[in-house]
């Protein structure tokens, strides 16, 4: 379980069984609101041979030190930051719902740092309902069980529901807010028709978090994006249905 040092803080990673070899291309995941790297254990275990899988906590989440961000904007500063410090070339970036919202931000800000996007259960817009919000700050633990309903399809098992509840109830209650806030506030709706990376567009067709209206946005304002929808998975895509996620990714990685 690797750190670096990020701007003084200690950032954690994982990555898969092999490591990062410096040949391979790498892909850096990153989680969503109140969030860790453990979500995308089935792509770090799934894409593990052919590429580098890299799965960060923010600042704030999981093991990783120190407060959260206020803002995506600042998030993206740390993921780039971080890729800086890895000194990785052509690498791809995946964001999970607020994760893909960082991608698209450091995408738009410093589109140099990488190859291609992923894009997971997230838009262009994140908006949040007040009863998140206020839920978080009331009573979290009845909030985080609520969510975990709204997260996951209704195909998924008890066993994964209660694997994401435990996560969800590992996380601090003011990053968590704090994330969302940043999600409620976050809008580049009139910029992403700039980005000129080759993009993968992932979404559950149950997503109620980010609807596939919010994907199918994505994929027919970005220059070149793919848009690949998982029949019968919500907002936790990856974790519900990582066969057809992995199998999305490598043809993507192959088309680059």
């Amino acid at each position: 379980m690797p750190t670096i040092e990020v701007a003084g803080r200690a950032i954690h990673y994982l990555t898969g069984v092999n490591g990062v070899a410096p040949e391979r291309r790498s892909i850096i995941f990153v989680h969503g609101a109140g969030g860790n790297g453990m979500v995308w254990q089935n792509q770090r275990r799934g894409l593990d041979r052919g590429v580098n899988t890299i799965c960060l906590d923010l600042p704030g989440h999981g093991q990783s030190h120190g407060a959260g961000c206020t803002t995506i904007a600042e998030y993206s500063h740390w993921l780039i930051r971080f890729l800086e410090r890895l000194e990785l070339s052509g690498s791809v970036l995946a964001g999970h719902s607020m994760g893909g919202a960082v991608v698209l931000e450091a995408a738009t800000e410093c589109p140099e740092e990488m190859d291609g996007l992923i894009l997971i259960g997230s838009g262009a817009r994140l908006r949040v309902g007040s009863e998140i919000l206020q839920g978080i700050e009331a009573d979290f633990e009845a909030t985080a069980a609520q969510l975990v309903q709204w997260c996951y399809g209704p195909r998924t098992s008890d066993k994964v529901v209660k694997w994401g509840l435990e996560q969800l109830l590992a996380a601090r209650p003011e990053v968590m807010l704090d994330d969302f806030k940043a999600c409620n506030e976050f809008d580049r709706l009139s910029k992403i028709s700039s980005i000129k990376h080759p993009a993968l567009v992932v979404c559950g067709s149950d997503d109620s978090m980010t609807p596939p209206k919010y994907s199918q946005y994505l994929a027919d304002n970005l220059l070149r994006a793919t848009l690949r929808i998982i029949e019968g998975a919500g907002h936790m895509v990856m974790v519900e249905n990582p066969f057809k996620v992995n199998a999305s990714i490598l043809k993507f990685l192959a088309s680059l």
